[in-house]
């Protein structure tokens, strides 16, 4: 899937989950959908999908950063409404860059998610208005909850800021 059908499928979900406030409560969209999440210390992998005909489960390890925690339920919920599968089956988000195409799917999702498209332009356009040129990475990676690399990655691949 192209990151442009990413970006209008999380927007879709934005206005059918009636998603506004920034950060995303993840947890609340989860609770939404009819899914769990359980935490557990984990040295193989930073989270898992296990789908059933029941419901979903998202795993996430525990020993990760409540930054990074959010960033892989995000990514869960990716693979989630990216990759739909009838039968059981496991997922897992590992850490480090992705390689396989379904992941690198599942963090343009999570990114998508969590930093809006429509709400970062609004705020770059609000801090140019306020005389602020350089881009506050801190501030809004604090707005977000999302780490300063995630905030980063996100306004690069918008083409709002330059490495």
């Amino acid at each position: 899937m192209y990151k442009e059908e990413i970006e209008k499928l999380v927007e879709a979900l934005h206005a059918e989950l009636k998603i506004e406030d920034m950060p995303v409560s993840v947890e609340e969209i989860v609770e939404k959908l009819g899914m769990k999440i359980k935490m557990a210390p984990s040295n193989d992998f930073s989270g898992l999908l296990l789908r059933k005909a029941e419901g979903a489960l998202i795993g996430v390890n525990s020993e990760e950063s409540p930054l990074g925690q959010r960033f892989t339920i995000a990514h869960e919920l990716g693979h989630f409404f990216l990759h739909k599968n009838k039968d059981a089956f496991v997922d897992h988000r590992h850490r480090g860059f992705a390689k396989d195409e379904k992941e690198k799917e599942a963090n343009v999702f999570a990114a998508a998610f969590l930093m809006p498209r429509k709400k970062i332009v609004a705020d770059i356009k609000e801090l140019i208005s306020n005389g602020i040129f350089e881009v506050e990475i801190e501030s809004l990676s604090k707005k977000y909850e999302v780490s300063q690399e995630a905030m980063t990655y996100r306004l690069i691949n918008l083409g709002l800021c330059k490495k």
